[in-house]
């Protein structure tokens, strides 16, 4: 059977619309994400009380348990670094002593750098996504020597990665 001309535009463009449409939100979302790492992240601010407070990009918490999870704060998310611990904001205000913390690891991904706080408690795992290197330069400068840091975050911090220290297990789940 022949279809017209009209029927033969109309068949192409049904089929070539949705396309489009992805490659047009894709296009979007690449945009998007390449603006949001070139965009600078203001200094960390040391307050008066010996707080820390670190600007950050994202915030990702994974929790253990049976059935797992992870929470995601990109809107506004807050990091800081107290006397005795880290104070975070994923969904509500929330503590973690230092004592907590097993190891700090740092992750690259798409470009981002991530500081990842890796402990026995709850929550499991918290994600850091501080952008770049000048940053988790200031927030593993913060943290207390006692603290196990991988060679790779060892690195950042003194230059050197035989400052880290290669025993502690890796996180090797999903960090995002």
């Amino acid at each position: 059977m022949n279809a017209t001309p009209d029927q033969f535009i109309l068949q192409v463009l049904s089929a070539a619309l949705p396309l489009l449409l992805l490659a047009t939100i894709a296009i979007v979302v690449i945009l998007g994400r390449r603006r949001m790492n070139r965009s600078p992240i203001a200094p960390p601010e040391i307050a008066a009380d010996g707080v820390l407070t670190v600007p950050v990009r994202a915030l990702y918490l994974r929790r253990a348990g049976i059935l797992g999870g992870v929470s995601r704060n990109s809107i506004n998310p807050r990091f800081a670094i107290t006397p005795d611990g880290i104070r975070f904001k994923v969904f509500r205000e929330t503590r973690l002593p230092f004592s907590a913390i097993d190891h700090v690891e740092v992750r690259e991904w798409f470009g981002r750098l991530l500081l990842l706080f890796v402990n026995a408690a709850n929550p499991r795992l918290l994600s850091v996504d501080v952008g770049n290197r000048a940053t988790a330069k200031c927030v593993l400068d913060a943290l207390p020597r006692s603290i196990a840091l991988t060679p790779e975050a060892a690195t950042i911090r003194d230059g050197v990665p035989a400052a880290g220290t290669s025993g502690p297990n890796l996180f090797r789940g999903r960090f995002w």
